[in-house]
């Protein structure tokens, strides 16, 4: 009876653990840029003018972004140069239609929310463990 009972358990939860999602879905460049845009409105002070272009440029370079990173004949290299190029464009676009202040208040935010994602790398990094190849900290001191 025990074994009976402990079989159905196992196959409960393993039926359960299988209709977890294993990654989570993109959402679809106008999902994104349309969630950008109200992040930046609320977030900047933005008019409905405002709010329109932003949206349409975000909504353009989601697009290109989607290509590049789709595009499986690049290196990662190249998509990396080719997602900064057009981050790049956007904060060109973005300084034609914000305000001095609004820009300004847009790439202190920029800052803030990069330097959260790289303590998260970090973070995460650390809970992986070092990289392999990099010396222990004390063996870099006699390197000096």
């Amino acid at each position: 009876m025990k074994t009976v009972i402990l079989a159905l358990a196992v196959l409960v939860g393993g039926s359960a653990m299988a209709q977890q999602p294993t990654k989570k879905e993109r959402k679809t460049a106008e999902e994104r840029a349309t969630a950008s845009a109200q992040r930046m409105t609320t977030k900047l002070g933005l008019n409905e003018t405002q709010k329109t272009k932003i949206h349409d440029i975000n909504l353009g370079i989601a697009q290109k972004n989607d290509a590049i990173r789709d595009n499986t004949s690049l290196t990662r290299e190249q998509r990396m140069a080719q997602l900064e190029e057009t981050r790049t464009s956007r904060n060109a676009q973005y300084k034609e239609v914000l305000t001095s202040e609004q820009y300004a208040k847009y790439e202190a935010w920029e800052k803030e929310r990069h330097a959260k994602m790289e303590a998260k790398r970090a973070e995460k990094q650390d809970a992986k463990g070092k990289k392999p190849g990099t010396p222990p900290a004390e063996d870099m001191e006699d390197d000096l």
